[in-house]
């Protein structure tokens, strides 16, 4: 009886196992098949709470038991054996024990998965820190390749974190075509069939990033991860963190202008480059006109400086309207308060002013004697006082809406890729880089006086398009062509000759040579400008603004960038000659 009653209960036990086993699976089994397909499952109820919240993979192929059994060994000390694998990786690295590194990091990253940081700090670490250590390009190539693969597994785990994707995008774009080796890394990459198979798992890169040459190109499969970063933002799957939006947003047009300038360095010099440039300005302008929050709490648009400036005009000119001469008369009354020194430094033109006082009494001066929207408001006639404060107003609104959006653009470069974008897609431009390429291949030919012909043919090229581009032109290529004037000043010392007095580039030679005062020759003459494209329009009263960049900088000659915005993009800047590599931004301190 007693061993019937025993029976009896295991028996029991068995059933209400089996029966507990029911709601646990109709809860907690995992998802499997595609969403979109109808016979798909999405899971129990833990299985999308967990894909709701992005807590671990939900779908049956997706879940690595690797993973999660090592995350029950540690018995809830998965912190602490990540710092301890961490410290193994960082020690394989100095011991250079390259295969024992890549095992740690594999462990690492089975453990936390969902730490984004792991992700970055260990591709950067194969990519960046790891490749420089080898002796041949190829195992250099190899090691940025591990880094970039190892980053795009951290996008499987981490799909509603947009840093993601960017990242990748970074590196695909900037540690291939801007390291010392990026005419090397180009041609690995474009040959690279196993890596555009892991890679078209995530990115079009078949059919969306063929270059000239109908191969996959590093810098299109770079701008197709950065879309891929967009749409997450754009669908509300994941917010930016740590940048700004107009930062954030800049990236893949400007993949684009790497890749025109990439393969017109490369020889690519007729309709492929002009259209390559077309479209990137194109890509711009829509960069221009998205909507993006500042860190005033207020939303703009880059493409908008120009109108909010003239609207500012326009109130600025009916509030004079409304009280003719007023402003003067303030004017004029705060000069008649200045010092006699401040009035003598103020009635002098600038190029007048000398000396350490004058120069800061020339400010002050000009500083004392501003006049405000309200200062004329509150001058005005009681009967029209009321609008004169309303067009005040709005007149000092759209002036600091300008100066807004202006400091924004300066953190993009704006106003110089937009020129850049309308003068390279010219022909006559394309022409002349033609013939510069073709000169320098001449002369590596030793083919002294072919080459000089080259070299004359663009210098005209290049003088027409200074004359009926001027202001788009003139700062926007000084860097480069002052280059290729020097290789035409070297041979031509070869054949014993100096450079012609009617050199059409001359003006460019006097900024970085001092010429003599016999020589210097008076600038062309104004043209208008007629922009082809939307994306190559630009304002011929904006000179190319340069702010801090991955590349060659030049300092920001506007508005300061905004305290309170943080970036931790790459600098941006004139993308000359890709000669040194970029750092990315984790390992950079200046955002």
């Amino acid at each position: 009886m007693i061993q019937n009653a025993s029976f009896q209960r295991k028996v029991l036990y068995l059933g209400l196992i089996a029966l507990l086993l029911i709601p646990l699976y109709v809860i907690g089994h995992p998802a499997t098949g595609d969403p979109t397909k109808l016979n798909s499952s999405p899971g129990g109820q833990l299985a999308q709470l967990r894909s709701e919240y992005d807590l671990a993979p939900t779908e049956l192929g997706e879940i690595d038991p690797a993973s999660e059994s090592m995350k029950l060994a540690t018995l809830g000390m998965k912190g602490i054996a990540a710092n301890v694998l961490l410290m193994k990786a960082n020690h394989y690295k100095k011991t250079e024990e390259w295969e024992k590194l890549i095992g740690a990091v594999n462990q690492l990253v089975k453990l936390q998965p969902h730490f984004v940081k792991v992700w970055e700090y260990q591709s950067h670490n194969l990519s960046y820190n790891v490749s420089v250590e080898q002796d041949d390009y190829k195992f250099r190539y190899a090691w940025v390749k591990k880094g970039i693969e190892f980053l795009t597994k951290g996008v499987r785990y981490n799909r509603h974190e947009p840093k993601m994707p960017w990242t990748v995008g970074w590196y695909t774009g900037q540690k291939i075509g801007r390291a010392d080796e990026h005419e090397q890394f180009r041609r690995l990459f474009a040959d690279d069939k196993d890596f555009h198979v892991v890679l078209s798992q995530y990115v079009p890169i078949d059919t969306e990033a063929r270059g000239a040459d109908q191969r996959p190109d590093n810098w299109l499969t770079s701008r197709l991860w950065y879309e891929n970063a967009y749409s997450i933002v754009e669908t509300g799957l994941g917010p930016i963190r740590g940048k700004s939006e107009h930062i954030f947003y800049s990236d893949g047009p400007k993949a684009l202008m790497n890749y025109a300038n990439a393969i017109e360095t490369e020889g690519v010099l007729d309709e492929k480059a002009q259209y390559a440039w077309r479209r990137a300005g194109e890509s711009w302008y829509i960069y221009g006109d998205r909507v993006v929050r500042t860190s005033w709490g207020t939303l703009i648009r880059l493409n908008d400086e120009e109108s909010a400036r003239a609207e500012a005009l326009r109130f600025s000119d009916e509030l004079d309207k409304l009280v003719p001469g007023l402003r003067e008369r303030i004017r004029q009354e705060k000069i008649a308060a200045l010092t006699e020194p401040e009035r003598v430094a103020l009635a002098k033109a600038w190029e007048e002013i000398s000396g350490e006082l004058e120069i800061p009494r020339k400010y002050q001066a000009e500083h004392k004697t501003q006049v405000s929207y309200q200062e004329v408001a509150e001058a005005s006639p009681s009967d029209v006082r009321a609008r004169a404060f309303r067009l005040a107003k709005q007149a000092s609104d759209k002036e600091t809406e300008a100066t807004r959006i202006a400091s924004y653009r300066n953190n993009v470069n704006f106003n110089y890729w937009k020129a850049r974008c309308g003068v390279e897609q010219l022909p006559r431009t394309v022409n002349a880089r033609r013939h510069v390429f073709e000169a320098k291949r001449l002369m590596e030919q030793a083919s002294i006086d072919e080459a000089k012909e080259e070299f004359e043919l663009a210098w005209q090229d290049w003088g027409v398009t200074f004359r009926e581009h001027r202001e788009l032109v003139n700062e926007l290529t000084d860097d480069d062509l002052f280059e290729d004037i020097q290789e035409y000043m070297k041979l031509l010392g070869q054949l014993d000759e100096e450079l012609p007095p009617d050199f059409a580039l001359r003006e460019i030679v006097s900024k970085y040579m001092p010429m003599p005062a016999s020589e210097s020759q008076a600038p062309p003459a104004e043209a208008d400008v007629t922009p082809s494209t939307p994306g190559a329009s630009a304002d011929k009263e904006q000179s190319k603004d340069e702010s801090a960049s991955s590349e060659s900088e030049k300092p920001a000659a506007t508005a300061p960038t905004p305290a309170a915005e943080s970036t931790d993009a790459p600098k941006e800047g004139k993308p000359a000659e890709p000669a040194a590599e970029s750092i990315p931004p984790e390992s950079t301190s200046d955002e």
